[in-house]
C-alpha cells in the first residue's frame, strides 16, 4: 500500500501545463459574479435574504442570520467584487478564501432554495483557494513576476475532474427512478410550455418526453469517460454544449450550464494552449518542482473523494423514500427529480391552560418559503422549535407543537408528510437516525 501511495504521490505532481486552471479561474469569478447580479436582479436576494423575518439555516448554523436592513445588498456587491478579483488573479490567495467563506454563509443561511448547483459552487470556490490558478495571466505576476509559472501539478486538474465525474455519475445514477424512467417528471417541467406558440407540441409529445429523459442519463453516464479519451473528446465537448444550452433555455437554471461548460475545460488541456497561444515559455519553470508534503496532499485528496463517493450513499442508512422523506436528500446530486407543493399550519397546545393556537406560516414568510417548509422534514421541526421558543418567551413554557399539512411529490395526490400527534417541539433532530415522525409514502 505505501508503495502504491507513492507511485500515485508521483503522478499527482508531474508538472501539467496550467492554460485551463489560468482560464476556468477567469470563467469561474465571471460566472460567480453574474450570479450574484442575478440574484439582485431577479429579487431573489431580496426574497431569501431581507423580506423573511428569519431564515431556515442548516441545522446548527441557525446563528447565520442575514444582515438588517439592506446589509445583504452590501454583502452581495462585495461578494460580486471578490468575484471580479478572482477572475482576474488580483490579491488571489485572499480574494478566493473572502468569496469562499462568504458564499460558503450564504448557503448555510437559507435552505429555502436549496439547489445542487449552490452546493458545487461551494465546493468549487474551496477548491479555488487550495489551487494556483494565479500564476499566469494575472494581476499578481504583474505585480510579482516570480509568481510567473506556465504549470501545476497534475492533482489539481485532478481535483476538478475527479469532482465532475463524481457529479455526473450520481446524476445519472439518481435519474434511475420511476419518476424519471416513466418521464413524468419531464413531464411536469415541459408542461410549462404547454400554450407556447412554436414548442407546445413537441414539449408535450410523450415521446420528446421519454428522450429527454434517457438522453438525460445516457449523458451523465457517459460524459465524463467520453471527454478522458481523445477521439470521442470533441463529440462529449458538442453534446455538452447541445445538453446545457438545452437545459439552460428550458428549465431557467441560472449559471450552472455554463459553470459545467467551463469544467469541461480541465480535460482539453493538451492542446488548449496551443491553441490559445498560450504555450509553456522557455526557462519558466520547465523542471518539475520538489513539492513539500506530497503524500500528506495525496492522502488529503483520497480521503476527500471517498467522502464524496460516500455522501450521496448516506440516504441508504434511512429507511423510506428519500425524495420523500428527505434523509440524505441533501448533497447528494439528486438533480431535478421531483416537485413537491403542500400546504402546513402548526397547533400550537399550552398544558397549563388547555388554550389552543393556531400558526400559519403565510402569515410570516413568502409563500415560495411556506412550500418548501411543508416539504421539508427538518424545516418543519425547525419552525416547531422556534414556535416553541417564541411561545416560552410570552410565559408560556409548557407548549406542545404539532404540525398539520399535506404535500404532493410529482403531481400525486396529497398526504401526510409529519405524523400529527406527534409534539415536534420536544423532538430532537436526529440527523444519523430515520425521525420516526416522519410519515414514509409510497408513489404509486
Amino acid at each position: 500500500m505505501p508503495q502504491l501511495l507513492q507511485k500515485l504521490s508521483v503522478q499527482l505532481f508531474r508538472p501539467m501545463n496550467n492554460s485551463s486552471l489560468v482560464l476556468f479561474r477567469m470563467a469561474f469569478g465571471l460566472l460567480m459574479a453574474a450570479h450574484m447580479l442575478m440574484m439582485i436582479s431577479n429579487g431573489q436576494l431580496s426574497r431569501n435574504f431581507i423580506e423573511p423575518p428569519f431564515t431556515f439555516s442548516f441545522i446548527g448554523f441557525e446563528w447565520l442570520q442575514p444582515f438588517p436592513g439592506q446589509g445583504m445588498y452590501i454583502y452581495a456587491w462585495v461578494m460580486i467584487a471578490l468575484s471580479a478579483l478572482v477572475a482576474a488573479g488580483a490579491w488571489y490567495r485572499l480574494s478566493s478564501f473572502l468569496l469562499a467563506v462568504m458564499w460558503t454563509a450564504l448557503y448555510l443561511m437559507q435552505k429555502a432554495d436549496y439547489n445542487n448547483h449552490y452546493y458545487l459552487m461551494l465546493l468549487l470556490c474551496w477548491f479555488m483557494c487550495v489551487v494556483p490558478a494565479n500564476r499566469r495571466l494575472s494581476v499578481d505576476v504583474s505585480r510579482n513576476p516570480s509568481l510567473a509559472s506556465d504549470f501545476c501539478p497534475t492533482w489539481v486538474y485532478a481535483l476538478f475532474m475527479v469532482q465532475t465525474a463524481i457529479m455526473y455519475f450520481y446524476a445519472a445514477v439518481s435519474k434511475l427512478d420511476p419518476d424519471w424512467l416513466s418521464g413524468r417528471f419531464i413531464g411536469i417541467m415541459f408542461s410549462r410550455y404547454r400554450s407556447h406558440e412554436y414548442l407546445a407540441s413537441l414539449y408535450g409529445s410523450h415521446y420528446f418526453q421519454l428522450f429527454i429523459a434517457y438522453g438525460g442519463i445516457m449523458f451523465d453516464a457517459l460524459v465524463v469517460p467520453l471527454l478522458c479519451f481523445k477521439r470521442t473528446r470533441y463529440l462529449a465537448l458538442g453534446a455538452s454544449v447541445c445538453f446545457h444550452l438545452f437545459n439552460s433555455y428550458t428549465f431557467h437554471i441560472g449559471v450552472f450550464p455554463f459553470l459545467a461548460l467551463s469544467l469541461c475545460l480541465f480535460y482539453f488541456s493538451d492542446r488548449l494552449g496551443q491553441w490559445l497561444g498560450m504555450q509553456s515559455s522557455a526557462g519558466r519553470d520547465l523542471q518539475p518542482k520538489q513539492y513539500r508534503y506530497r503524500m500528506f496532499t495525496t492522502i488529503l485528496l483520497m480521503l476527500y473523494f471517498l467522502i464524496q463517493l460516500a455522501l450521496p450513499l448516506r440516504h441508504h442508512l434511512f429507511p423510506g423514500d428519500v425524495l420523500w422523506t428527505d434523509e440524505g436528500y441533501r448533497l447528494s446530486w439528486k438533480m431535478m427529480l421531483r416537485t413537491k407543493s403542500g400546504q402546513i399550519r402548526f397547533k400550537v397546545v399550552d398544558q397549563a391552560s388547555k388554550q389552543i393556537w393556531y400558526d400559519d406560516p403565510l402569515q410570516r414568510l413568502h409563500k415560495t418559503h411556506v412550500m418548501w417548509l411543508a416539504g421539508s422534514p427538518d424545516m418543519i421541526w425547525q419552525y416547531a422549535q422556534r414556535i416553541r421558543k417564541e411561545y416560552a418567551r410570552k410565559g408560556f413554557t409548557n407548549v406542545e407543537v404539532y404540525a398539520i399539512g399535506q404535500v404532493s411529490i410529482n403531481r400525486r395526490p396529497y398526504r401526510a408528510l409529519v405524523d400529527s400527534s406527534i409534539d415536534l417541539g420536544k423532538e430532537r433532530w436526529e440527523p444519523f437516525r430515520h425521525s420516526s415522525w416522519i410519515i414514509d409514502a409510497v408513489r404509486k
